[in-house]
This record gives C-alpha cells, sequence and structure tokens, in this order.
C-alpha cells in the first residue's frame, strides 16, 4: 500500500502547481482589461503550470541540481510570483463563465461532461498500460525520480533517451512528490489536457463564429473515438494538440488586436507543443510563416514577429540543442518512414477508418472541402481559413508522406480540423430557414447523443472487472490492465501466460 501522507502531499503540490499559473493566466488574457471572458484563463494556466514545472526542472538539471521536491517546487513558486503580483495590482479580475442558458447548449454540455468524467474516471482508476507508455515515458520518469537527473544521451545509441520531456518530466515530479509511482495522479495530468482539447476547440471556434460552431466543434472532438481512446492512455499526442490548438486561438487574437503578449504567447505555446512532441517542429515552421504573412498583411509589426519567435526558441530551442550536442541528432530516429502508406486509402482516412473517426470523419471531410472551395472563392483573402488551413494541411501532408502508418497521429491536429468543421456546419445552419433550423437542430442532437453512448462506454476499460471488484489494489489494476492491452508484457513480468 502506498504511504497515504505521501499520497496527499503528491495531491496537494499538484493542485498548488496548477493552481499557481492561474492568476497570471488571467493577467495575460485581459492585458489589463477589465473583464477575462471565457474558459481560456484555465487553459492557459493548465498550459503555463505543466510548461513552467517542467522547463524549471530542466534547467535545474543543466545547472547540476539534483532533482528534489523542495528547490523545484520553490524555484516554480519563484517563476510564478510576478503572475500574482500583476493579477493583484491589476484588480484582482477573475474570468467570467459564460454557461449556457438555452437547452440545446446544456444539453451539449452535459454530453461532453459524461465523456469527460469517463476519461477522468479511466485515468484515476486504471494504471498505465499502453506499450510506448509503459516503454517510453513511465520508464524515463521513473529513472529521473530514482537518479534526480536527466537521463544521459549514449551518443549514437540515442532514441528515445532525446523525445521531449515535458510529459516525463511531469511524472516525475508526481513520483517525487508522492513519494512513490503515483501512477494514478500521473495519468491525470495528461488526461486534463486531452479534455482541455475540448474546451480550447469551443473557445476557438466561438471566437471565430460564434457559440452554435464553438458547441459542434467540441461535440465533434468528443464524439471521435479516437480521441476518447487516447484521452487517458498517457501518451503525449492529446498533451501536444493541446498546446497546438491554443496556440492557434492566441495566433487569431494576435490577427486581431497585434497585442505583443498576444505574440509570445502564441510563440511560447508553440514552444510548448515542441517541448510535448518533436512532431510540433513541423508546427513551429508553420508559426513562422503565419507571422510572416501577418506581418506582410500589416497586422503586426517586425517587433511582433521577432518576440513570438525568440519566446518559441526560448522555451524550446535547449532541448534540442541539447540533442544535438550529446548526440548529433535533433529529432531521434524513431519516425518508420518506410511504413508510411501514400495511399488513397490514408489520404482519406477520416472515411476509410469509422472505428476510429466515426461520423466526426465524414463531417470534418465535408468541413474542409468546403473551407477549401471558400477560401478560393475569396482568393486567400480569408485569414481565419488562412490560420485553420495552414496550421493543419501541410501537417497532414507530413503525416500522409512520412508517418501514415500510425492513425494515431491525427490527433495532434484533430482539435482545429473540429473548429474548421464546426465553423462550416454554423455557417451551413445559418442558411436554413428558422423552422427547418430547430428541427434540424433537434435532430443532430437527437444524434449527439446516440452517438456519446457508445463513446461514453469505450471511455472506461475493464468496466466488468470494476463491477466484480471495484475496491482493487493498484496492484490489482495494474495487473488486469497489463494483461488486457499487453499479454506478452504480463507473462515476462508475472511469470505465467496472460488467462
Amino acid at each position: 500500500m502506498p504511504p497515504a501522507m505521501n499520497t496527499f502531499t503528491g495531491w496537494f503540490l499538484m493542485v498548488f502547481v496548477l493552481a499557481a499559473a492561474w492568476p497570471g493566466s488571467v493577467w495575460l488574457v485581459t492585458r489589463g482589461q477589465n473583464k477575462a471572458d471565457g474558459w481560456l484563463p484555465l487553459l492557459l494556466s493548465l498550459a503555463l503550470s505543466t510548461g513552467g514545472l517542467t522547463l524549471v526542472m530542466f534547467w535545474l538539471a543543466l545547472l547540476n541540481i539534483r532533482f528534489a521536491v523542495l528547490p523545484i517546487t520553490l524555484v516554480y513558486t519563484l517563476v510564478m510570483l510576478p503572475g500574482w503580483w500583476l493579477w493583484w495590482r491589476g484588480g484582482r479580475l477573475r474570468p467570467v463563465l459564460n454557461l449556457p442558458q438555452r437547452w440545446p447548449e446544456r444539453l451539449a454540455l452535459l454530453l461532453l461532461v459524461l465523456i469527460s468524467v469517463g476519461i477522468l474516471f479511466n485515468s484515476l482508476y486504471w494504471p498505465f498500460s499502453r506499450e510506448d507508455a509503459l516503454g517510453i515515458y513511465v520508464p524515463f520518469a521513473e529513472q529521473m525520480a530514482l537518479q534526480r537527473v536527466l537521463p544521459e544521451l549514449p551518443g549514437a545509441f540515442t532514441v528515445y533517451e532525446a523525445y521531449p520531456p515535458l510529459m516525463q518530466l511531469t511524472y516525475a515530479y508526481v513520483y517525487l512528490a508522492s513519494g512513490w509511482h503515483n501512477e494514478l495522479l500521473a495519468r491525470l495530468i495528461p488526461a486534463l489536457m486531452s479534455i482541455g482539447c475540448l474546451a480550447a476547440a469551443y473557445t476557438l471556434a466561438r471566437t471565430l463564429h460564434g457559440r452554435l460552431a464553438g458547441w459542434i466543434s467540441a461535440l465533434l472532438l468528443g464524439l471521435t473515438p479516437s480521441f476518447v481512446s487516447w484521452a487517458s492512455s498517457g501518451y503525449v499526442d492529446l498533451p501536444m494538440a493541446f498546446f497546438y490548438t491554443l496556440a492557434a486561438i492566441f495566433a487569431w487574437r494576435l490577427w486581431q488586436g497585434g497585442a505583443l503578449v498576444d505574440a509570445v504567447l502564441t510563440g511560447a505555446l508553440v514552444g510548448l507543443a515542441a517541448w510535448t512532441k518533436n512532431a510540433a517542429l513541423v508546427g513551429v515552421g508553420l508559426l513562422a510563416v503565419w507571422l510572416v504573412w501577418t506581418v506582410f498583411r500589416r497586422r503586426i509589426g517586425w517587433t511582433a514577429l521577432v518576440m513570438s519567435l525568440v519566446a518559441c526558441v526560448v522555451v524550446a530551442a535547449p532541448w534540442y540543442i541539447r540533442n544535438w550536442i550529446g548526440a548529433n541528432l535533433i529529432i531521434p530516429p524513431s519516425v518508420w518512414t518506410e511504413q508510411a502508406s501514400q495511399s488513397l486509402d490514408t489520404l482519406l482516412i477520416l472515411v476509410t477508418r469509422p472505428q476510429d473517426y466515426s461520423l466526426t470523419g465524414v463531417v470534418v471531410l465535408v468541413g474542409l472541402v468546403l473551407a477549401l472551395v471558400d477560401f478560393a472563392r475569396r482568393r486567400l483573402n480569408a485569414p481565419a481559413y488562412a490560420l485553420l488551413l495552414g496550421w493543419t494541411l501541410p501537417f497532414f501532408g507530413f503525416w500522409w508522406l512520412f508517418a501514415s502508418y500510425d492513425p494515431r497521429f491525427i490527433l495532434l491536429f484533430l482539435p482545429l480540423w473540429c473548429v474548421i468543421a464546426g465553423v462550416q456546419m454554423a455557417r451551413l445552419t445559418g442558411a436554413v430557414p428558422p423552422l427547418w433550423r430547430s428541427r434540424l437542430l433537434v435532430l443532430a442532437l437527437l444524434l449527439a447523443v446516440i452517438l456519446t453512448m457508445p463513446v461514453l462506454w469505450d471511455s472506461v476499460e475493464n468496466k466488468d472487472e470494476i463491477l466484480r471488484h471495484p475496491l482493487m489494489s493498484v496492484e490489482e489494476r495494474r495487473m488486469i490492465a497489463i494483461r488486457e492491452r499487453q499479454p506478452e508484457l504480463y507473462e515476462r513480468w508475472y511469470g505465467e501466460p496472460a488467462p
């Protein structure tokens, strides 16, 4: 049994870490305004807390300071104190969460809450069991918690040691704070980021085209089987998507207002995406293209462009420079490009794999086609399309050419595709006569309820085992999770064939 007091300490410290970034996030979002509307400060707080904590750990390691809870937490607190001072000096602003008043929006929120609860329950009940979580992220986190240093780069043999370490460092801090390998608390963090993708998709689509587009976008993402399957896995795909989608929100704010703080946040969030998964280096290039385009469209100045890119480089570049110095590589050789299939089947993966994308795939594909047609009709003079399509279609092209052997990687930009589809569906709905619009809305919500049932059912694994013995120990849960997911590993770990 894990020590109860240490477990409580771990939970307390993680709550503190997440909460410490909130005042500064409110100030950054408001930029001296009188209110912070919506979920954006909470989303930014989740991003800056996890990013800030892990970057503190990284720089302490570079300074040869061994990992320990006290110095990590103390330095992190000092980093967050200016945000508290700015928030207090600015009048202690609080976000205004405009909860839905109409029954269709309340129903949409209820469905999203149910899906989120399923994801959270699964992450808090079952230990790690997926292949990469057990083979990459957890072992390195355990090693860092035990040895209290970053993993060494074994020169030419470097592969997984060069993976961006945001998630591994987060797990390591949880283990150190808890005094044991508290997998359940560790799994909660990427699950929160995955759920954050729902709120980020809603926020961006609502900003672009109103509340209806926001709810459609969030529901499309939440009803995607692949999203729900990987949301509680402990993998880094959806956490990277969380940072990337949040960066798109601030990129659009930058286009609208040109504020330097939005430029810095856009760059920093793309940097955090690259600090989470090296595939986001593609996004760094797309960010640079977007910034240059906005400069030539006279929406921002060169100062904002430089500050955004500098923020991105300051966050992400030191890790990749370390990899280059220590192992003569930027991206580890773990992308099996020879297995990529540049076929029509993978090109149309949204509709050829209904087990992964369900109805969402069809709607997103239609939305992409409509967006491209509309973008062409406007002679490329549509900044929202330029942002969303420019940040996703090249990403998809890289996936199709080099990594189409794994449909999971579509999750990296799926939230932004759902935003495109949500905006297009909202535009089409607005063209329908009011009488038919209300009937169409009822039909769509009924369909959403029907689709939620299997997704909600699949969000929790091994339900029969939970019903049979709900108060299992952590070790019993681990045995069941490994047995169901990886029978070969079960046999190696426990010395008997999986039943």
